[in-house]
């Protein structure tokens, strides 16, 4: 059989896609998949993929999308077709629209509380016991890591995303966390990543030559080749913590808006923190967080991010992962 799985989203949703596309393959399927410039990133070199169809951002207007949709599967002889858009924003993050959105925190969390992998093999009608996220690596992209490895040795390294999509993946407590570790262990080093806009962040960050920031300057996929051979990955919710997510490596996400049971359930030495105030987790796509969230008088934060995560809670979870041992 052919199946086309539709997911126009970002770089963590793609990743969520990946347990469906392996077991589809091992199934016996041929897998054809609709996916935006993120997509292509993620599934790069993706040995289950038969034919990837390049979905160019905005080019179809979203009241023609299920129609657009119907027309790939036609056009390439799909015998059935996947559609996972909104399977986790709108299903499982609620927007402003949804009446489930104004819900009281624990209806939403009766609704929402819900493993975004599980949720997409479910739609697929698809089962599968390996639920970890993958992604598959050149010859020649390991190759260009094997400097990065060489010169960290005799180092612990954590590679640290520093924010997401939104306000409320963003952690206020960076700069002072970074500057205690450093100041209190030598052999430390720690690897900011993030897109450009992320490198205005990094100015906030301690003038040390163990700190290397690469905001902006790496690719998603060498961040995530970061990963694999990291000592620690901290990250909010984002692209970056599922991309941990694909190996072995210990990893902290800082959880506001999501839970654990959403994002990390399954993933391999997970040490994962939940905010804890009144407003989290909201299960709630957050688009504007002056408009639809709470927010830190200092430090602009929301409070999943700033009260929720207080930094010496963030950093004795560091300090236990990395030393306990």
């Amino acid at each position: 059989m052919r199946v086309l799985i539709v997911r126009i989203g970002a770089l963590g949703d793609s990743l969520i896609t990946t347990p469906l596309i392996r077991q589809l393959k091992q199934d016996g399927n041929e897998v054809y998949y609709l996916g935006s410039d993120q997509a292509q990133v993620i599934l790069k070199n993706n040995p289950n993929i038969d034919k990837f169809i390049h979905h160019k951002h905005d080019s179809i207007p979203n009241n023609k999308l299920g129609e657009y949709f119907e027309s790939i599967k036609q056009a390439y002889e799909c015998d059935k077709m996947i559609d996972l858009c909104e399977s986790i924003e709108v299903k499982l993050a609620l927007i402003p629209e949804d009446p489930k959105y104004n819900l009281p925190k624990y209806e939403r969390a009766k609704l929402c509380n819900k493993n975004y992998y599980d949720q997409t093999l479910e739609i697929a009608g698809c089962k599968t016991n390996n639920k970890l996220p993958e992604m598959f690596f050149s010859q020649e992209e390991e190759d260009e890591f094997a400097e990065f490895r060489e010169e960290n040795l005799g180092f612990k390294v954590i590679v640290w995303g520093l924010s997401g999509s939104g306000r409320n993946k963003s952690y206020p407590y960076v700069p002072y966390i970074v500057a205690d570790l450093l100041k209190k262990y030598r052999k430390l080093k720690i690897v900011f990543v993030g897109d450009m806009p992320c490198q205005i962040l990094e100015c906030g960050m301690p003038e040390d030559k163990r700190v290397i920031k690469k905001s902006g300057k790496w690719s998603f996929r060498q961040s995530a080749l970061a990963c694999k051979y990291a000592d620690l990955v901290v990250s909010p919710d984002t692209g970056l913590l599922h991309a941990a997510g694909c190996f072995d490596t210990p990893k902290i996400g800082l959880l506001g808006h999501s839970t654990i049971e959403n994002i990390t359930k399954y993933f391999i030495n997970d040490y994962s923190l939940e905010a804890e105030c009144d407003c989290a987790p909201c299960f709630r796509l957050i688009k504007d967080a002056n408009i639809q969230c709470p927010t830190d008088k200092i430090s602009s934060a929301t409070w999943c991010m700033s009260k929720g995560l207080p930094a010496e809670r963030v950093k004795e979870r560091i300090e236990e992962v990395l030393y306990a041992n």
